[in-house]
């Protein structure tokens, strides 16, 4: 490793300005070293913004692969860390270290379309969603066309209900009795993948597989790389949460199941009208019961106990439900019929999508469940998620683990992450910054003088932010933790001329937004605590950042209202507090990016300093720390510096 990473090595002659870095060295022989353990090893690093993560941890990993034979698979949090993988390290690294190596990203099955579920929106007339069926038509006329299936080729939002519709699912896949098996987009991908050395993947594909789906990974491997360790818990619990959506329901009782399993309704008596009656009398209630949920349940407000009004629906619509279940229990057995199969399969999704109903509703297992209704569907999530990672890790056996993120200390100690992942590191290591923090920045902690509730703190903030961007010339990252006060910030902001732009999250999608503050070097971007991570801008781009207040997860989020319930007057310290570090830790790591950046962070919370049994301060970087306070003179908020 000190050879490779050395100012004589292999990356000197390859990058300009090369400079070898002692921490990104050190990491990489820790890894080397961690490769040569028993099965099962686990090294947790911390390594800053920087330090050359991804090249210290694919170096030894690929060294090891090259030289017995291996396998890697390198599991991400987010997207643009895989695009850099992909486009840049991986293809870097097999040309400078002189390797054959075949790599590629795996992505998670609702990123392709299900050439099933595409025939049935065909078949269904082009369902309209609210455009006449122009989506419905298009992706029909795509799937005859497309090499990949890849939903992302599509002229459509992400988020657009027609993409939902069609994406890919472990449920309600046929396996191999589908009959569009031999063409299935996520069949080819996995096939394809199986000849890959390093496999990029995201934790939500590999948590779904053995978590939700309770099969083994598909690709096997031998060495796990874990980058952005800090999202692993999270990743786990989504994969284990339990959803109930009025329109899963209308799917899954779409009345083009009648002609389509009609004869094995027949088989048990159940003749086309009596069969229309009863899907539509299931679909009635659950129509009423979801349209009920949505005027009584405030959207996001987490649930401790059942909701009484909904009893008498929610009985009702599962007895309607059992009923249509039992009728069709007797059903011959499973053959080689491919609309045999599907039938079967839909039956199983049937009895699944209303003990999920049931689950949701009934709010039996708070709080170690967080029961919430989020505005379209009721959810439940698991609180805790240390038994979901350990149970994960402890089924796929890799011969090594190595966890590594910027932010999974607190002061140095991994005892918090080892918390909520219920994994203990073997060995773990703690590098310092690269950078020469202490000249290259400085933290402002400003007292606004109010109190987030108090009358006048969004107009003060907005002012004070306005200063802000105006002093430096632009070139700020602001991070709200409200969109309340963002839009008004953003309002603000936009009202009066500047000789910046301003970009709010909104006004673009997340990744045209970032590619125009990134291009526009004197711009402003304001946006909510989700840009706090995955936003690299080095140079002038970026001289501030400017956080609201400490990123406390909100009190009434449901699933910190059940681990507070979980874990009584204790939960602020041991759970909320952490949190809050970590998430300031990751929005201040967007300012200095290289050692040449220089910039202020700003922290518009005095709680910072007044609050010293938190110890906000030592987590903060190692820099110049100034105390600003505000005056309001004529209602106009002045930073005097």
């Amino acid at each position: 490793m000190e050879v490779i990473f050395g100012n004589c090595g292999p990356f000197s002659g390859a990058l300009e300005n090369y400079e070898q870095r002692p921490q990104q060295t050190r990491l990489a022989q820790e890894v080397a070293r961690a490769l040569r353990k028993d099965s099962g090893f686990l090294l947790a690093a911390e390594a800053p913004t920087g330090v050359g993560k991804s090249f210290a941890l694919l170096v030894p990993a690929l060294l090891e692969a090259s030289e017995k034979g291996k396998r890697v698979l390198f599991l991400t949090a987010g997207i643009p860390l895989q695009e850099q993988l992909l486009n840049k390290d991986l293809p870097f690294l097999a040309s400078t270290l002189e390797m054959d190596l075949a790599f590629g990203l795996l992505k998670g099955r609702r990123n392709y379309a299900c050439l099933l579920k595409v025939q049935e929106l065909g078949g269904e007339g082009y369902l309209s969603f609210n455009d006449g069926g122009f989506a419905s038509a298009r992706i029909s006329q795509w799937a005859a066309e497309t090499e990949t299936g890849d939903l992302s080729e599509l002229d459509l939002a992400p988020s657009h209900p027609a993409l939902t519709r069609v994406a890919s699912s472990h449920r309600g896949c046929l396996g191999g009795s589908c009959p569009f098996h031999d063409r299935c987009f996520v069949v080819r991908a996995l096939q394809k993948a199986q000849g890959w050395q390093v496999v990029v993947a995201n934790y939500h594909l590999f948590f779904s597989y053995i978590l939700g789906a309770r099969r083994p990974f598909p690709v096997p491997f031998d060495i796990l790389l874990c980058d952005e360790a800090h999202h692993m818990a999270e990743a786990a619990r989504a994969s284990a949460s339990r959803r109930s959506a009025l329109s899963e329901w209308s799917r899954l009782l779409a009345r083009t199941r009648l002609g389509r399993f009609g004869p094995f309704f027949e088989e048990v008596g159940l003749l086309a009208p009596e069969a229309g009656g009863r899907f539509n009398e299931c679909l009635q209630g659950l129509t009423a019961l979801f349209e009920k949920a949505s005027s009584l349940l405030p959207r996001g407000q987490g649930l401790d106990r059942a909701p009484s009004l909904l009893r008498p629906n929610l009985e009702r619509v599962l007895e309607d439900l059992l009923a249509l279940e039992r009728s069709l229990a007797d059903v011959g057995e499973r053959d080689e019929d491919p609309v045999r199969a599907e039938f079967f399969l839909w039956r199983d999704e049937l009895r699944q999508a209303r003990e999920d109903l049931a689950w949701c509703l009934e709010v039996s297992e708070f709080p170690t469940w967080a029961y919430w209704w989020d505005g379209e569907a009721l959810s439940s999530a698991p609180t805790l998620s240390s038994t979901l990672v350990q149970e994960a890790l402890d089924t796929t056996v890799p011969d090594v683990i190595v966890a590594a993120s910027a932010t999974m200390t607190l002061e140095g100690d991994f005892r918090f992450w080892s918390r909520e992942t219920g994994l203990e590191p073997d060995e773990t290591v703690c590098l310092d910054s690269p950078f020469d923090l202490a000249s290259q920045m400085e933290t402002w902690v400003v007292d606004v003088g109010l109190a987030v509730g108090d009358e006048g703190y969004d107009g003060r903030v907005s002012r004070i932010v306005e200063k802000l961007c105006d002093d430096n010339g632009g070139s700020t990252l602001v991070l709200l933790s409200s969109l309340r006060l963002l839009r008004i910030v953003g309002d603000r902001l936009k009202k009066r001329p500047k000789p910046y732009r301003v970009f709010v999250q909104g006004d673009l999608p997340r990744g045209s937004l970032l590619s125009a503050f990134r291009e526009d070097r004197t711009s402003v971007l304001v946006g909510s605590v989700s840009f706090r991570e995955g936003i690299d801008i080095p140079g002038d781009g970026l001289t501030q950042v400017i956080v609201d207040r400490i990123p406390f997860p909100h009190p009434r989020d449901p699933l910190i209202e059940a681990r507070s319930r979980l874990e009584g007057s204790r939960s602020f310290v041991t759970v909320t507090l952490p949190w809050a570090k970590l998430f300031l830790r990751q929005a201040l790591g967007r300012l200095i990016r290289s050692g040449r950046d220089r910039g202020r962070a700003v922290i518009l919370d005095g709680r910072v300093l007044s609050r010293p049994g938190w110890r906000i301060v030592e987590c903060l970087p190692p820099a110049p720390l100034r105390l600003v306070t505000v005056r309001d003179v004529k209602g106009q908020g002045k930073c005097p510096g």
